[in-house]
């Protein structure tokens, strides 16, 4: 059966934030700037039209609006999608590997609350 949005969306263990701010990312081999389109305490969304391979680990580097700190965090590629034709974004999903307790806490209140802030989605009627 093949993936569709819905059943991503029943996976996810966390709660996740549309938020864009500038991710700064690097490899072994490169140093990259992307955007990010959403965040979870778990990890976070990367838009890129040249993602990392899977299982590739990463050393992240981001600011959240509103707060006052800059956070570091090392994850892993566990998604990626290339084809601007698919019905997914491009870009690469990263689940955060080593997260600091305080980190976690941050990024955990900062999803609930930008939840909170943004208007009900409305399933549309057939």
């Amino acid at each position: 059966m093949p993936e569709t949005k819905e059943r991503m969306d029943e996976r996810r263990e966390q709660p996740r934030a549309e938020v864009e701010v500038e991710v700064n990312y690097r490899t072994i081999q490169d140093f990259t700037a992307a955007y990010s389109r959403n965040i979870s305490g778990g990890g976070v969304f990367v838009r890129t039209p040249q993602p990392q391979p899977l299982n590739q680990k990463v050393q992240l580097r981001f600011s959240l609006p509103d707060l006052d700190r800059r956070f570091e965090i090392a994850g892993m590629v566990v998604w990626s999608n290339t084809s601007p034709r698919s019905s997914f974004p491009v870009g690469m999903g990263i689940k955060f590997l080593e997260v600091a307790p305080e980190d976690v806490k941050l990024i955990g209140e900062f999803v609930k609350t930008a939840g909170l802030e943004l208007p009900a989605l409305k399933k549309k009627k057939a």
